[in-house]
């Protein structure tokens, strides 16, 4: 069971899995801009669970304006990685599990405010689809047989 309740957000579980991966990479380059591009992605993925961290313990748009700063943030980290790409002069599949995490967090993430800008469900049963039986007599803007001419 969970301590606290943002770890009970599938968007920080996978926020916190990319912060780790990207932690973890091994760069084949001693340029002080490749060191700095993971440095700045790693940053980016923590301030992502931070926000998300955050956003779990608030209620309303509170909540949605710090789930959307997270999403900003796992986007400033996968620009990071397209820059540690570029001046390791790798390709951006190298570093594809973790722009699958970042884009996963990402649609995670979208999941939670679209729920939110919704609002909650309405108390009580759910009205029918349908309006009930049909209702005798001309639908209006439909011209009566017979009718004026």
């Amino acid at each position: 069971m969970a301590e606290f309740e943002y770890q009970n957000v599938e968007a920080w579980n996978t926020a916190v899995k990319l912060a780790a991966s990207v932690g973890r990479l091994k760069i084949g380059s001693n340029l002080k801009a490749s060191a700095d591009a993971q440095a700045n992605a790693f940053d980016q993925a923590g301030v992502a669970c931070a926000l998300i961290a955050e956003g779990a313990m608030r209620e309303g748009p509170a909540q949605a304006g710090l789930y959307r700063d997270a999403r900003a943030a796992l986007v400033r980290c996968r620009a990071w990685l397209h820059v540690l790409a570029a001046v390791t002069n790798e390709q951006d599949t190298v570093f594809g599990n973790e722009f699958d995490l970042a884009e996963q967090a990402s649609r995670q993430l979208n999941a939670l405010v679209r729920s939110l800008d919704r609002g909650p469900a309405p108390a009580g049963p759910r009205p029918p689809m349908r309006g009930g039986p049909p209702q005798a007599g001309p639908r209006p803007g439909v011209p009566r047989p017979g009718g004026p001419r």
